[in-house]
């Protein structure tokens, strides 16, 4: 316990390995394992001020961006860059010093991948939470009338930043004033580092070859693999000459690729913030952009600059769509609009935003996005459907009721985490679904949205049930009568687990 709440799972493992490295180095200081470990630390201490030690190629694993392959079509994939762990460990050293060195310059209305911050009091990262809060506190400061909204996505930003330019950023980083408040040896090594990092990936040598090795796409199960990307827009737009020679993107999954996501934009975020006239609200959350402005031609003026800035640094956006919009369902697919009405206004505009996860009704109501909603659904499905397949499999030696029981624990603790019937009012809520969401305020959208969400999860785990009841009762002389038990008996005990109760608890 901490404070009287229950420690989260990953505070329990690192007490647990502070404790047996404790207990080992007093009674046991000659164990292997303990001489292993010191070693290892040597070797990450002198890879990050030996000066010789260089990052090692990452092992690209292909990411489905549907939720199942498909046998019939393309099943594209986003290229996720696996380090060795020497090497992970070094980058990731290397950006929590770095993002100190660097957090102060940029902006406080960027929120990923920034230093801690005192937020509610409390010091600690700014999450996806945040930006959403200024929106609501914005919406509140005017609350009659329309405001006016633009967003912006870009395509495979982290494919698309070009090497040279990054190298150039930092460059004027390393040099501001205040850098002679650090040790010159120290920020040499995070720059040899960081330079490292450029050196061990691109997306047009690393990646793209593997669109004609399908035999990498089928080590992972997937048929028809490809990594997409925006080749020919970069052509078109005349930002190189030819691609081949050009040294573009960076490792989706690295350590330091937020920290240079925050440095190419940063330029962007202050031209945009030097039209702030006390009622411009610009969020940035990563490479997801929102404006939002009382007048039009303000809010379109920002956008401009925006976009302008993005074409400066060679970056590709999904084209902003101009309104009105035919159907709700075509605004809602869109990534990039251009101008639009909040309000109570149709046809130019909508009463609701959509940020980071959420939607935003004008009046004041949360919901969950849609994508996001469908998406946690999927889940569920793919969580079940996995252990039906263990169940299936003659070799299968676990226990029905143990596999059934498992499945129930696992769809519970992923959507509103580690609860008991003990604690269920208590327990802070981390690590799950849930966790994501804490802002959502009781409404008649969100209730109906949550509501669903529980109703999916409990008639897949009476299917289960159903499921592995019928196969106990095919099996009788290899299910004993306590096996029998547990199948017979639901696992689910009501409003203490469920999304509604949950994620509305404090509300």
């Amino acid at each position: 316990m901490k404070n009287g709440i229950p420690r989260s799972s990953t505070e329990k493992t690192m007490l647990s390995l502070q404790a047996t490295l404790r207990f080992f180095r007093d009674t046991q200081p000659d164990a292997p394992f303990l001489g292993r470990l010191d070693a290892f630390i040597r070797e990450v201490q002198d890879g990050i001020h030996g000066g010789n030690y260089k990052i090692g190629a990452p092992k690209i694993i292909p990411k489905l961006k549907e939720d199942k392959a498909s046998d019939t079509k393309i099943n594209i994939c986003r290229p996720i860059a696996s380090f060795g762990l020497k090497d992970k460990l070094i980058l990731s050293i290397t950006n929590r010093y770095l993002t100190g060195v660097f957090d102060p310059f940029f902006i406080e209305h960027s929120f990923a991948f920034r230093a801690k911050r005192l937020i509610n009091g409390k010091l600690m990262c700014p999450t996806h939470h945040e930006p959403v809060q200024e929106i609501l506190d914005y919406r509140k400061r005017f609350e009659e009338g329309s405001l006016h909204v633009a967003e912006c996505d870009m395509k495979k930003f982290f494919d698309t930043v070009s090497h040279t330019l990054i190298k150039k950023i930092f460059a004027q980083f390393f040099n501001r004033k205040g850098m002679e408040d650090y040790q010159a040896q120290d920020l040499a090594d995070a720059k040899r580092i960081l330079y490292d990092y450029l050196d061990s990936y691109t997306f047009n040598k690393t990646v793209l070859p593997l669109n004609q090795k399908q035999a990498h796409f089928d080590r992972f199960q997937i048929p028809k693999g490809e990594y997409g990307w925006v080749g020919k827009e970069l052509i078109a737009k005349d930002y190189y000459k030819r691609l081949s020679s050009a040294k573009i993107g960076i490792p989706q999954g690295g350590a330091l690729s937020g920290l240079i996501a925050n440095a190419v934009l940063h330029g962007i975020d202050k031209k945009v913030n030097a039209l702030q006239d006390g009622k411009l609200l610009y969020l940035r959350f990563c490479d997801d952009m929102l404006i939002i402005h009382p007048e039009r031609n303000k809010c379109e003026q920002a956008f401009q600059r925006y976009l302008l800035g993005l074409k400066s640094k060679k970056l590709v956006v999904h084209d902003p769509v101009e309104t009105p919009y035919a159907t709700a369902k075509k605004f809602w697919s869109e990534k990039s609009k251009s101008c639009y009405s909040w309000g109570n206004e149709s046809g130019m505009g909508s009463p609701w935003i959509g940020f980071v996860g959420y939607e935003m009704h004008y009046q004041g109501h949360i919901r969950v996005r849609k994508s996001s909603l469908l998406k946690e659904m999927k889940k569920q499905f793919r969580v079940v459907g996995d252990l039906k397949q263990i169940l299936k499999d003659p070799q299968c030696r676990s226990g029905k009721g143990s596999i059934y029981e498992s499945v129930a624990s696992r769809l519970i603790g992923m959507s509103v985490g580690r609860v008991s019937l003990w604690n269920y009012k208590q327990i802070p809520n981390e690590m799950c679904w849930v966790s994501g969401y804490k802002l959502l305020t009781d409404n008649k959208y969100s209730r109906i949205q949550l509501k669903r969400l529980d109703s999916s999860r409990n008639r897949l785990l009476l299917k289960l049930r159903l499921m592995v009841g019928k196969m106990g009762a095919d099996d009788k002389d290899d299910t004993d009568s306590e096996e029998r038990s547990r199948i017979s008996e639901p696992i689910y005990h009501g409003f203490p687990f469920s999304y509604y109760y949950q994620a509305l608890k404090d509300k």
